[in-house]
């Protein structure tokens, strides 16, 4: 039995890896099942729950040892955050998990953060925020942490259509400290939703073809003919749940716009929004150059909304050349000034 104490990220992880393993092990589970199963049992008192007779009162008693090791109740909540989603990344790895499963990265969301306050700068705002494809909520948790650090007042509606990964976010929510900021909707995002009009809406969205023609029909970004892409259906949910004016951040794939499909989705931007930034990011971040992704940034119609003088096209540099990434977020933010 280990009984080190956690004070870090990695100490931490160690402890929460050799409690998974162990309900692993005792109830034949998936990684990530007894990741949700952990952080299940640490959001209710750091005690591990019985479940017809599973696990033991043995493991039960160990298990307790490993969450009172923890320490959570006088760790910083970003050293909790991190420890968390190195659990993830070890059951995305263990478990093969699909792509549109993967957690957004920290990376790719620390940004999406830094556009939004650029965007927003008023600093005393009260803000809602929406995630239509929330995962494992490290993309909102990492925003709405962001923006209440800097003063704002932030409430959040996620979506998510997975049992597995919507338990994951909800308490990992719980044990960041967040979750009386963020209403959780176990839903098909495609569906009619009970949640907020946004003043932001954030998204990883997933990749591939939506399985439900019927519903996909009564979209303008669907196809007359065959399955409809997922990603086109939720960029126009995503603006339909957009108050007027409000923005869009989302993850996409580079080739967005270099389909055959693609004029689908631009007839029905036109439209509806407008399209103010286009930025790729690192190949370094993608394992295969089919993989490789951007983030477009849209602004639906409404009084105060018009289209840029200048759609901002480029390419975000690799995070680890600081130089070039403080040059970026200068481009940036001068283009948001004269722009917007």
């Amino acid at each position: 039995m280990n009984n080190l104490k956690a004070t870090n990220v990695e100490s931490l992880f160690t402890l929460m890896d050799e409690a998974i393993a162990l309900l692993q092990k005792e109830a034949e589970l998936s990684y990530i099942e007894a990741l949700a199963e952990t952080l299940e049992n640490l959001s209710f008192g750091g005690k591990a729950q019985q479940v017809e007779g599973l696990p033991s009162e043995d493991t039960i008693e160990k298990l307790n040892r490993f969450y009172k090791d923890m320490n959570l109740e006088v760790l910083d909540k970003e050293v909790i955050r991190k420890g968390i989603q190195l659990a993830f990344i070890k059951a995305t790895k263990e478990d093969k998990l699909q792509m549109n499963h993967q957690m957004t990265p920290d990376t790719i969301a620390y940004l999406i953060a830094y556009f939004i306050s650029d965007i927003k700068k008023d600093k005393q705002a009260t803000l809602h925020i929406t995630d239509l494809a929330a995962g494992t909520g490290n993309l909102l948790n990492i925003v709405i942490s962001h923006l209440a650090n800097r003063g704002n007042t932030i409430t959040a509606d996620a979506v998510e259509n997975d049992d597995l990964l919507i338990s994951l976010a909800a308490n990992s929510a719980f044990l960041q400290g967040l979750s009386e900021k963020i209403h959780y909707t176990h839903s098909d995002s495609l569906q009619e939703l009970l949640i907020e009009p946004a003043d932001i809406m954030v998204s990883d969205l997933p990749i591939g073809y939506y399985p439900v023609d019927e519903r996909a029909r009564n979209f303008k970004t669907s196809f007359s003919e065959g399955h409809s892409f997922t990603h086109f259906l939720i960029i126009e949910q995503n603006v339909k749940y957009l108050k007027e004016s409000g923005w869009g951040i989302f993850v996409v794939p580079s080739t967005l716009f270099e389909t055959d499909e693609s004029s689908v989705l631009l007839g029905w931007l036109n439209e509806n929004a407008y399209l103010q930034a286009f930025l790729s990011l690192p190949s370094d971040l993608f394992y295969k150059d089919g993989l490789k992704k951007s983030i477009i940034i849209v602004q639906k119609k409404g009084p105060n909304a018009f289209q840029a003088e200048q759609v901002l096209l480029g390419d975000i540099p690799n995070i680890k050349n600081a130089q070039k990434m403080r040059d970026f977020l200068d481009i940036f933010h001068n283009w948001s000034l004269k722009m917007l």
